[in-house]
């Protein structure tokens, strides 16, 4: 309830609020960051990214769901952290004596890629609720699974147990479609 008034104070302009969530969701947002970019970007990368986040939510704060301000900041801290690697790649350079073309040209390894990643859509459709929420949280949301127990009310160790079962089933379903570790 707390995070909804936080929520619809946002979308009342209050600067104060936004200075809680910022006090509040620093660290969440830092360690979504962390886990996307990993040593990819330097500190003051991080950082700004971690900035970019919450300017991002102040100009977009007429757009929040007041019960998803929590997923609507991982979101955008989420694609913030991939643009920033995006970013970061393209300007980087390559003197042309020290490229390795075979391993940078990797067209069907993208595709693969791609592929592999609607057969796991198509399977994720297929979990069923609550378990693909729980999944969709842990592994896109990078929440925890005490984190997750709080917002369902399921028990850590139900939802942890689902989170297990749940990986099984996707990589059966996987499995059965010739994708394997």
């Amino acid at each position: 309830m707390e995070t909804e008034q936080l929520a619809k104070r946002l979308k009342d302009d209050d600067e104060t609020a936004l200075e809680e969530v910022i006090d509040r969701f620093t660290p969440l947002v830092s360690t979504i960051i962390d886990n996307i970019a990993g040593q990819s970007l330097q500190t003051g990368d991080l950082e700004e990214v971690t900035s970019d986040t919450f300017i991002t939510l102040w100009y977009n704060r007429s757009k929040i769901q007041p019960d998803k301000l929590k997923g609507f900041i991982c979101c955008i801290a989420k694609n913030k952290a991939k643009d920033k690697l995006r970013t970061t790649a393209r300007h980087r350079t390559v003197d042309i004596e020290e490229a390795d073309f075979e391993d940078k040209f990797v067209v069907s390894e993208a595709i693969e890629a791609k592929i592999i990643t609607e057969a796991l859509r198509q399977a994720l459709e297929q979990l069923g609720e609550p378990d693909r929420e729980i999944i969709l949280r842990h592994y896109y949301y990078y929440q925890s699974s005490s984190e997750i127990s709080a917002v369902t009310g399921m028990k850590q160790e139900t939802v942890k147990s689902r989170i297990k079962r749940a990986r099984e089933k996707l990589k059966k379903h996987l499995s059965e479609r010739g994708y394997s570790k």
